[in-house]
C-alpha cells in the first residue's frame, strides 16, 4: 500500500477509531458524495475498524456533508435487527 493510500485510509477511520475507543456502540460518519463506489470504500475500511453499515439517508440541510453513513459496533449489532432506513 502506497503511502497515499495509507494516510486516505488513516483519514477514513479516524473517527471510527475514536469512537471505538471511547466505547461508542453508534458512529456516524458524513459525506458529500452520493456515489455508490465512494459509499461502498468507506463502508469496507470503516467495517474492517469493526463497525457495521446500519443505514445511509441524506440531510438536505447540510449540503457539504449531505449523505449521513450510521453504523454500529459489530459486536453489538450481533443478535438485533436494525429496520432498514429510507431516503429522503
Amino acid at each position: 500500500m502506497g503511502l497515499f493510500q495509507k494516510w486516505a485510509r488513516k483519514r477514513m477511520t479516524q473517527g471510527a477509531v475514536t469512537a471505538r475507543e471511547r466505547g461508542e456502540t453508534t458512529y456516524v460518519h458524513r459525506l458529500a458524495s452520493s456515489n455508490q463506489q465512494i459509499q461502498d470504500r468507506y463502508t469496507s475500511v470503516i467495517g474492517s475498524e469493526g463497525w457495521t453499515l446500519a443505514g445511509v439517508h441524506e440531510d438536505p440541510s447540510r449540503p457539504k456533508e449531505r449523505w449521513v453513513m450510521t453504523f454500529e459496533r459489530a459486536g453489538e449489532a450481533s443478535g438485533t435487527t436494525t429496520p432498514s432506513s429510507g431516503h429522503a
